[in-house]
């Protein structure tokens, strides 16, 4: 009888992913740096754009295709292999939470090592900056409208105020001239007054004269 061993092989998760800038720290290709192009988690192997460039014959498969010797580069172990951080430095991959989300991060300056994070961080920046830039052409704009209402309602408020004083000019004027005219007609009253009781006085003198006569 023969037994039928099945094995469950776990995924193991790398701190090297496809897409990372990384750093060769040994073998023969030491100091080298490229982006990585393939992750091989089978055999804990990663393939670098131009490092460990080795040189095949391949046979053509096709008609279309062409055979011959062709180079390209094979994989290397990920022990190998360090993550170079924006920062320009090599370093060790650490984990953290931004956001809520787990991320992995420098361990040298503490930035996030995840593309699709820093893809995601600086959309929304773009949006904040740009919902920014609305709020403030909004605000801009709220100020003047308010600006110019303020100086429409500044030049109705002068209208009413010079036509106030142009009423109270008027006014007065008009009582001037009214006073100006009332002792007018009181001094020909007065001068009538007088004529009246001048004559009345000639002929009461008159009267007497002649009484005396007689």
């Amino acid at each position: 009888m023969t037994k039928t061993v099945t094995a469950h092989t776990a995924q193991v998760k790398f701190k090297i992913k496809k897409g990372d800038n990384v750093v060769v720290i040994a073998g023969k290709d030491k100091g080298k740096t490229g982006k990585v192009l393939q992750v091989i988690p089978e055999s804990n192997k990663a393939v670098v754009e131009g490092v460990n460039i080795v040189t095949r014959h391949q046979k053509p498969k096709s008609a279309k295709e062409k055979g011959g010797i062709i180079k390209k580069p094979a994989p290397l172990q990920i022990s190998n292999l360090m993550v170079v951080c924006s920062c320009g430095k090599a370093t060790r991959v650490g984990k953290g939470e931004i956001s809520g989300r787990s991320v992995r991060i420098c361990k040298k300056c503490g930035a996030s090592l995840d593309k699709e994070y820093v893809k995601n961080k600086k959309e929304s920046k773009k949006k904040e900056t740009e919902t920014k830039e609305k709020k403030s052409l909004k605000k801009s704009q709220e100020s003047v409208v308010d600006k110019e209402e303020s100086v429409k309602v500044n030049e109705s408020t002068e209208e009413n105020e010079k036509s106030a004083i142009k009423k109270e000019d008027l006014t007065k004027q008009d009582t001037t001239n009214k006073s100006s005219i009332r002792p007018t007609k009181t001094s020909e009253k007065q001068k009538a007054t007088k004529i009246t009781k001048q004559k009345v006085s000639k002929a009461s003198t008159v009267r007497r004269m002649s009484n005396r006569g007689k």
